[in-house]
């Protein structure tokens, strides 16, 4: 059938169930028109069903009301109508509380999409609320991204306010069983409802207000999921992704928690906007249980050297380990007690104590420490013979904690690899030289990115092309913010005013030299944090980029250096000889 100008086929089984009518009927009346159809499983074209459809007479009446030919089209793949009589009497009674789910009911019925579930809401004080779960066709289920049960939320307050709208999600994340996670349908008598709904819903999670263009026409419910979820941009990200928002990286994810649950302490780096911080967060999430404590410490707010550090962040770490073994209910005594101008060694004392005794219950602690590089900003001291040794003491105090106690350990994060790989530190021997593991956060691998351009694109609707992918990762190299940069581009591109949208290669071309315009400032700060952070892999760039001829030999002279390229994705080995990554080709 033709949806908002895009052409889709229905096979003719669906069009007689549609007419009912007998398959074989159906099959010559498209003879009797001219058109050859071998079985009832063949496909015919939209106008070709609308031909036999007008053959047959009065369609509005066989076809229940709807108003096009287009219920069809979305009818692919009808679900099958339920039957259990807890989920009949369940759904009749959201009916008599709601009586316009009725008319959801039936409009949804028309499209091949069911209610399976239905029951009032169990968050506390809003059992007056009912929640329903339905699902869509196969035909509509494709065309969003959708593979699960949708929530719909029915409210009966004129005047609703936002507390009702957070129980709503709520409810959701409390079902018994697994839904769609970031789309909810709501309804409620308040006029205005869009505004209130349209207001509150923030972030990747959509929620689509209850109010049809045209109540007769089925199609109105897919014309309002088309309209919201054609809206979003999932692509973009401003802040650090977990959950189902992340993606690949599944060899990493898994080295580092061997890692952790071994109790070796490990380094992970990578280029800004790399996605090192959604890596811990996922981390953070996979580990996290009643007898596992995570703490993620941001370093960026603290003062950097010259200024020492140590004293702010060693309260900061008080503060975040007490509240987390103090919402569990464990023993603290010791680490409240400590004073707010309490030494290094009084805080290993404090914090080994309470590791101690808390190891009999099983309780373990990990410590993460993102944007490292404020320990060590290399362009305003030495951090080799420099005078801030405390930083280095503290790395020395989380080694001995971690030697001495079962149920500790840390990682560290950041741009630079210095703190894990340079043998001394601010004057003394390293404590991390050759005892704590590197990692590189590298581009995503072409599958990864396909995994991703894929995923989030059926949630808003979009097919992507082969050729599409292909243009995606040759443009950034998989470095994971500029591949959603331009992926978020494209999408922008792509008109919103159709049922079905497709990215293809042409249309990533036709965005890349606005985007490369737009992005040239990032690319910019990116380059300087290599020169900031890693000169010796910054010399190679530029040897590699002004003479080519010279690399090998600089490189054979800096194997680390070279291996760094390597893995933070600016150099890639092409046979025998070396080259510039896409990332830098476009500066």
């Amino acid at each position: 059938m033709r949806l908002g100008g895009e052409a889709v086929s229905v096979r003719v089984h669906e069009l007689a169930k549609q007419l009912g009518v007998p398959s074989a009927d159906v099959l010559k009346k498209l003879a009797e028109l001219g058109e050859f159809a071998q079985s009832a499983s063949a496909t015919v074209r939209d106008d070709v069903a609308d031909r036999v459809l007008l053959a047959y007479g009065d369609v509005g009446d066989r076809l229940k009301g709807a108003s096009s030919s287009r219920v069809l089209g979305w009818n692919a793949g009808a679900v099958r109508p339920p039957s259990h009589e807890d989920v009949l009497r369940n759904v009749g009674k959201l009916i008599r509380e709601f009586p316009v789910a009725e008319h959801h009911q039936q409009a949804l019925a028309r499209l091949g999409s069911q209610i399976f579930f239905a029951g009032p809401c169990k968050v506390p004080s809003f059992d007056d609320s009912h929640v329903a779960l339905v699902r869509f066709s196969g035909a509509i289920e494709a065309a969003f991204g959708l593979t699960r049960e949708v929530m719909f939320f029915y409210s009966r307050h004129k005047d609703l306010q936002i507390r009702t709208f957070k129980a709503a999600q709520k409810a959701r994340a409390e079902l018994p069983r697994e839904v769609t996670p970031d789309i909810i349908f709501f309804w409620a008598p308040d006029p205005r409802l869009r505004e209130k709904v349209d207001d509150w819903s923030t972030g990747g999670f959509l929620t689509i207000p209850l109010i049809l263009a045209d109540p007769d026409d089925p199609v109105s419910f897919v014309s309002l999921l088309r309209d919201y979820t054609f809206s979003r941009d999932l692509f973009y990200e401003t802040t650090p992704v977990r959950g189902e928002r992340f993606f690949g990286r599944r060899k990493l994810l898994q080295s580092l928690k061997d890692d952790i649950q071994n109790q070796r302490v490990t380094g992970l780096y990578g280029l800004r906007k790399a996605g090192k911080t959604s890596v811990l967060t996922q981390l953070s999430e996979m580990l996290e249980s009643p007898t596992t404590i995570v703490v993620l410490r941001d370093l960026e707010s603290l003062p950097s050297p010259p200024d020492d550090p140590i004293p702010e962040l060693l309260r900061d770490l008080r503060s975040d380990i007490l509240d987390e073994f103090r919402s569990r209910g464990l023993r603290t005594k010791e680490l409240g007690d400590l004073s707010a101008d309490a030494t290094m060694a009084d805080f290993k004392r404090s914090l080994q104590r309470i590791l101690r005794s808390n190891n009999k219950s099983g309780v373990k602690l990990v410590l993460m420490l993102d944007e490292i590089e404020y320990l060590t900003p290399s362009d305003r001291i030495d951090i080799r013979e420099g005078e801030m040794a405390p930083v280095a003491q503290f790395l020395g105090i989380l080694r001995s904690l971690v030697q001495e106690n079962s149920n500790f350990t840390f990682v560290l994060s950041g741009l630079t690899s210095a703190i894990t790989e340079s043998g001394r530190l601010y004057g003394r021997p390293n404590p991390l030289f050759s005892w704590a593991k590197s990692n590189f956060v590298s581009p995503f691998e072409r599958h990864e990115a396909d995994e991703l351009a894929r995923s989030v694109g059926r949630r808003m609707g979009i097919a992507i092309t082969e050729s599409a992918l292909e243009a995606l990762y040759e443009a950034t190299g998989g470095h994971a913010f500029l591949y959603r940069h331009l992926a978020s581009n494209v999408v922008h591109s792509l008109p919103i005013e159709v049922f079905h949208r497709q990215m293809d290669r042409t249309d990533v071309l036709r965005t890349l030299e606005d985007w490369r315009l737009v992005i040239a400032g990032h690319m910019q700060e990116m380059l300087d944090h290599v020169r900031r952070y890693y000169p010796d892999e910054a010399f190679l760039l530029e040897v590699l980029e002004s003479s080519p001829e010279d690399f090998a030999t600089y490189a054979n002279e800096l194997p680390s250096a070279l291996g760094h390229l390597l893995n933070l994705g600016l150099v890639e080995r092409r046979d025998h000889h070396f080259e510039l990554t896409p990332v830098l080709q476009l500066l």
